[in-house]
């Protein structure tokens, strides 16, 4: 029996890494076939920005709901997302906003369950874990943009729809399949979500600090604007498909190498605020590079320095998170950010008729980064 309960418990740990690697797949999606979208809905900056808003926000409420039974958070996080996908294809503009809130919200509520299922599993190390796990999310990330174009030169959006839903669903099953052994440490109540509401909604400085907050709120706010908007940037600013494609695999593929290194020894020979200052600095300086310059080598290499800064960040910034409280609300103000900031970059660039002044947006941000990271303490 004991063999037994350690072979479902590492089944169970793979399926949640496969299952992370698709969340990858998904948080990257909406930005690799924007482009396509745009010109099939007919869609402005400010609408597309606004599906991002209410995709990003649902995945706020989706981090509230699974702090519950994070296993069942998990199954039906991905049975959401494989019903939006397929609302998505099939519905088309009519039914799009609703389908990417519904989307978001399946996203949120399987990145939070797995994280923190693997935050308390791995407590002695927990930096190291959360960067391994973000490691693996952002491999998904990273590959989405070259299927994506693959995917449009053979078929169409719906196709690419498809096969992911198919893929969120086979995860629902899967996870749905393994026994109650594998079910995750922390079990609440349903009564306990409102609780939380209630207790972050009442005061959330008495679970962290601001600094730590906005730490939280900024990363994730700046990857996904860059990783919403960057391909149709690349595309306006050079009308070239390899660098369409290409803008979005250097930022996802800079987040992947910065987290392959953070889980190794990468903190080994840092201290957790040194590399946040470092990897606030590195966001910076990629941000003024992409909208400064011009040519695709500019672009290209913007692009890859702010997803490398950006690696390391959002894991640190959950430690940190953690350390004081292990809310889920913390992902909820985490999910704000990744609604807030691709939204007001579409409503910027729409008003300006510019979405390199719209960019403006996470490049602003990542100042305010850089001086959250001053605040920062070693984890510890």
């Amino acid at each position: 029996m004991a063999a037994r309960n350690r072979i479902d418990e590492n089944l169970a740990q793979w399926i949640l890494y496969v299952g992370f690697a698709a969340t990858g797949v998904g948080m990257a999606l909406p930005g690799a076939v924007l482009p396509a979208l745009l010109r099939e809905w007919s869609l402005g900056d400010a609408q597309a920005g606004l599906l991002f808003f209410l995709a990003w926000l649902g995945s706020s409420v989706g981090a509230l709901l699974a702090d519950g039974d994070r296993r069942r958070a998990v199954m039906g996080g991905s049975a959401a997302v494989a019903v939006a996908l397929v609302l998505l294809g099939w519905g088309g503009r009519t039914i799009s906003f609703a389908a990417m809130a519904l989307y978001g919200t399946g996203l949120g509520a399987t990145m939070t369950a797995i994280s923190l299922t693997q935050a308390a599993r791995h407590a002695g190390r927990r930096a190291a874990e959360l960067s391994r796990l973000n490691m693996v999310w952002a491999l998904g990330a990273f590959v989405c943009p070259s299927l994506a174009a693959h995917s449009l030169r053979v078929a169409n959006a719906r196709a690419i729809c498809g096969a992911v839903a198919a893929l969120f669903a086979l995860l629902s099953v899967g996870l749905g399949a393994l026994g109650r052994e594998t079910s995750e440490p922390a079990i609440h109540s349903s009564g306990r979500l409102m609780s939380r509401l209630k207790d972050l909604a009442r005061n959330p400085f008495a679970l962290w600090p601001a600094w730590v907050m906005l730490l939280a709120f900024l990363p994730t706010g700046i990857e996904s604007s860059m990783g919403g908007w960057v391909a149709e940037f690349a595309q306006r600013a050079q009308g070239s498909i390899a660098t369409t494609v290409s803008a979005g695999s250097a930022f996802w593929g800079g987040i992947l190498l910065s987290r392959a290194l953070g889980s190794t020894r990468y903190l080994a020979w840092r201290t957790e605020r040194g590399l946040l200052l470092q990897s606030a600095w590195t966001v910076l300086a990629g941000g003024v590079a992409l909208v400064a310059l011009r040519s695709s080598a500019g672009i290209l290499c913007g692009a890859a320095l702010m997803g490398f800064g950006l690696g390391p960040v959002y894991p640190l910034a959950l430690a940190y998170a953690l350390r004081y409280s292990d809310h889920a609300g913390i992902f909820f103000l985490a999910g704000v950010g990744s609604a807030f900031l691709p939204w007001l970059t579409g409503m910027v660039s729409g008003a300006s008729a510019s979405l390199r002044i719209g960019l403006l947006v996470p490049v602003a941000a990542s100042v305010a980064l850089v001086a959250m990271s001053y605040r920062a303490r070693d984890v510890g």
